[in-house]
Formats: C-alpha cells, structure tokens, sequence
C-alpha cells in the first residue's frame, strides 16, 4: 500500500474515533500530523516525482454512505422531537387555560356556563351580578336568531374568550362598560336607536394573556376609521372571537361546562346533544369515564367542573359517528350522541325516545379512538388529542 493511502487511511479512521484531549493539546497534535503529511507527501518518490495527495474515490464514498446513514437516523428523530415539542407547548397552554378558569371560579364563585343552556348562562351571570340591568337582555338578543336561542353563536370554541378575556367593573354594564368585552361603536337605524358594539381590544380583568394572534379578530377594512360598517368582529362575523391551539391551526380550544355535558336542545332546529363541530376541526363532545355507576350509565371525566379539548398538532378533534355513521353539516339525527371513554378508547352512545326516556351503552364497534368502517373514516385524529384531565395525548394514556 503506497505512503498516500495509508496516511489517508489514518485519517478516515481518526475522524471516527473520539478522543478525549485538551483543546491546546488537540491543535498540537493536529499541527503535527499535518506537517507530517506534508513533508511525506512533499517527498519525492523513486520516479522522482512528488506523490498524489487525498482520498481516493472509494473512500470518499464510504464517508457519503455513511453520512447518508446518520442522517436516516437523525432526521426521523429530529421530526419526532419537534412534533413533541409542539405538542408539549399546546398542553402548556391548555393548562394555562384550566387555571385561569379555576382563578374565574374563586373570583366570582362559580364556573363559567359553556353556552349551551341559556337557562345556566341567565342563572350563572344573575349570580355573579346582581344588578345586572340591559346587558342581560343585550346578550341573549345577540345570542338568538328566528327560531329562538342558538347555542352555536357562542360555540364551545368561543367560551374562553368571552369569559377569561375579562369583565367590566361596572356591575349593572359587566359586558358593555369600561373595559368589557363589549365597545359601542354607534347608533344606527331608521330612529337612530338600534346600538352596534364591536369587540373590545382594550379590555379590563382579563385572567389570561390571550395571543393576539391565535386570536381570531377581524376587521372588515383595515386601517380605516372605526364606524358602524366597519369594526371589530370576529372571523365568522360575530362578536364572540375563537382562540386557536396553536398558530398553525384555526381549531379553537374547546370547554364544556359540566352542567351541560349531556344537554340536549329540544330546539327542533338545533343539531341536538352538546358538542362542538366545525368543517376544518371534526366534531367533539365531552370524554366519559369508564367508572360504570350503580345505574349502569357512564359518569364523565371532571363530572363537577369542566372539560378543555384541544385538537393536538394535527389541528382536528376526530369523528363521532352515529346510528347512520354521520356526523356534520348534514347530519339531521338529534336523537343520538356519541361519547367517547377515556382511557380506554372505547365509545358510549345515548338514545333518546320521543317521549324524552334516554338509553346508554357501549358501542362494539369502537376501540382505540377508532371510528368504525361505517363513518368512512380512515385516519384516526383522536389519538393525539389532548385534554385537562389526562397528562398527555389520548395515545400516550390508552389501556385497552
């Protein structure tokens, strides 16, 4: 083997061994074998000409083959380590979210309503003001549409930041006066008597450092005077704003209040049992329990406060299938609701009869978080779902 190869050969197998020196060291021995090589590879040979430096071209594949290898090995690991950390903040922030709910609860002596009853919001808000006067009325006139109260226009994705975002200290005015989540803009109508607000982006008390920009408020024209065609709303036009899990998805927090996990509108116009859905999102419903009570019905987790869901960093909450495995825009059956059981992945349904009798029990068909092959759902984004009663994502705590 000639001078040249063998010092080359040397040198490949040094860069993979490690060696434990001082930095000073280090630089000696280094300048050492470069001088080295340099007188040898200066020398003349037999011929009398100078001998080729370098590595040869097997070599310096040998070194690509390997450098490909460790990077096989790194970039997956890389990938997982920021899924995990994206993760981990989206569960940060949603427990964030529970004690800023629970510092609601101490303040005020009772939990938020996730308005999906007006009854529980009409008594929960009498309670917590007493002199509340016009903005009562204020509310659930913007809260209803032609066919009665519509618990969607505040969905469960929008509670958080109406209630956390902070009240006004005026106790007959706690939405519309200073600093409420309320701002009048004007007056309009044909007397000039009707009032139009828009959402207040100087709000008092907040008990949580939203992110502006998981926020979603709008403005129809931008850096254009506030008047009454163009203020603050939010990105479905209302006055009730959603806050995002994350910047890269517009899937809201959820919350569920648990006075109202199994409620049912009896609204015929309504979309029946509790929950939250949105096209981009997939639908949710509270978690229940796989505690069987003494009369064989299902107990939900956190049964005597509240539920907050948030979608993982797959940004969709899952599927609920139902008797005729649909469940969306479409889905016309308010007799039934699908809930699924934490931790063991399985799922409860709940049949409503016409005389208002509810039955309950436990789909076969479900394991894992997985729907069944009726829903024509093949991806299964329960798994990475995360929630104010379990440490990590749904997958990481499962026991079947």
């Amino acid at each position: 083997m000639s001078d040249n190869r063998r010092v080359a050969k040397v040198w490949l197998a040094k860069l993979f061994i490690i060696e434990i020196q001082t930095p000073s060291n280090f630089i000696m021995n280094a300048q050492r074998r470069y001088q080295s090589r340099n007188a040898r590879a200066q020398s003349p040979s037999v011929t009398g000409s100078p001998r080729a430096t370098g590595f040869t071209l097997v070599e310096l594949l040998v070194v690509i083959v390997i450098i490909g290898i460790l990077m096989s090995i790194a970039v997956p690991a890389i990938f997982s380590a920021v899924k995990t950390a994206k993760s981990t903040a989206m569960k940060m922030e949603l427990n964030s979210l529970e004690m800023a709910v629970q510092k609601y609860q101490e303040k005020y002596g009772d939990y938020p309503p996730d308005f999906a009853d007006w009854t529980v919001v009409e008594r929960h808000y009498r309670k917590i003001f007493p002199r509340i006067s016009g903005d009562l009325i204020l509310l659930k006139a913007l809260l209803t549409d032609p066919n009665g109260y519509n618990p969607t226009i505040i969905d469960r994705g929008e509670v958080l930041p109406w209630v956390l975002g902070g009240y006004s200290s005026d106790p007959l005015r706690p939405f519309t006066g200073a600093g409420g989540p309320l701002e009048l803009v004007g007056m309009t109508g044909s007397a000039g008597d009707i009032p139009v607000y828009q959402i207040n982006t100087s709000k008092e008390n907040s008990l949580f450092d939203f992110a502006p920009g998981q926020l979603d408020l709008t403005i129809p024209v931008e850096n254009s005077p506030i008047n009454i065609s163009n203020y603050h709303v939010s990105s479905d036009g209302d006055l009730f704003l959603s806050y995002a899990a994350s910047t890269k998805t517009e899937t809201p927090f959820v919350y569920f209040d648990s006075r109202t996990y199994e409620y049912r509108n009896p609204s015929p116009t309504s979309k029946g049992f509790n929950g939250f859905w949105r096209p981009a999102s997939g639908p949710v419903r509270p978690y229940i329990s796989d505690i069987v009570q003494t009369d064989q019905t299902w107990q939900f987790m956190k049964p005597d406060s509240f539920q907050i869901i948030a979608p993982g960093i797959d940004g969709n909450f899952g599927w609920l299938s139902k008797q005729n495995g649909t469940t969306g825009a479409n889905d016309n059956d308010t007799s039934s609701a699908v809930y699924f059981q934490y931790p063991t992945g399985k799922a409860g349904q709940v049949l409503i009869d016409n005389n208002g009798n509810r039955t309950r029990m436990l789909r076969s068909d479900v394991s894992r978080y997985q729907e069944p092959v009726s829903a024509n759902q093949i991806d299964n984004f329960q798994l990475d779902n995360l929630t104010n009663f379990a440490d990590g994502k749904l997958i990481d705590e499962l026991k079947e």
